[in-house]
């Protein structure tokens, strides 16, 4: 499946609503970060913006801030940057087995109410990172090799390739609710 692909799949399981996206400088972006960040993710960020879905997993939006720039904990100026090194951190505390990466070869783009992380392996073009899963109740690291897009369509279609998440609230559920960055600052009344 394409990354094109999988992000039009995941539009018709959970059909974007209008103004729900955000609107990124991802040259800033991408410059501060040192990479180019996957088309369906940035698709998905442009229709969804940072978005929690089923409750349970929580796409987070790209700052500029990265890793090394974060700053105290809470990191209320870069979500990102600041779970990104944190993932990091988990990885050199876990040793994961049989996946050949450095801990700068990951960028996190989402975490679970349950603590799990999911990230890239940011090696070749971005289009083609894998997804890696931290579980946290049992320290274990899994590699899925496809992107973002296709792993989320294919949880919630419980398919093949993503049996990690087979007990999520989000495993089979083709029909999950999802709340967007607009949705969400309304609610907090801001």
């Amino acid at each position: 499946m394409t990354v094109r692909n999988s992000f039009e799949r995941l539009m018709k399981l959970l059909p974007p609503r209008p103004g729900g996206g955000l609107v990124v400088d991802w040259v800033a972006i991408e410059e501060a970060w040192g990479i180019r960040f996957p088309s369906d993710y940035k698709s998905l960020i442009t229709h969804y913006g940072e978005v929690l879905l089923g409750e349970y997993l929580e796409v987070i939006a790209p700052t500029a801030v990265t890793p090394d720039t974060c700053d105290e904990p809470g990191a209320p100026l870069g979500g990102m940057g600041f779970i990104t090194a944190d993932t990091r951190d988990t990885w050199l505390d876990t040793a994961p087995a049989g996946i050949d990466a450095e801990p700068a070869d990951l960028v996190t783009w989402g975490a679970a109410s349950s603590a799990d992380l999911f990230c890239w392996l940011t090696r070749g073009e971005p289009d083609n990172w894998p997804v890696l899963v931290f579980s946290r109740g049992d320290d274990t690291w899994t590699q899925c090799n496809f992107g973002m897009t296709e792993f989320l369509v294919r949880v919630l279609n419980a398919e093949p390739g993503v049996e990690v998440m087979t007990g999520t609230p989000l495993w089979g559920d083709k029909s999950t609710s999802y709340i967007n960055s607009t949705e969400r600052r309304r609610a907090r009344g801001k």
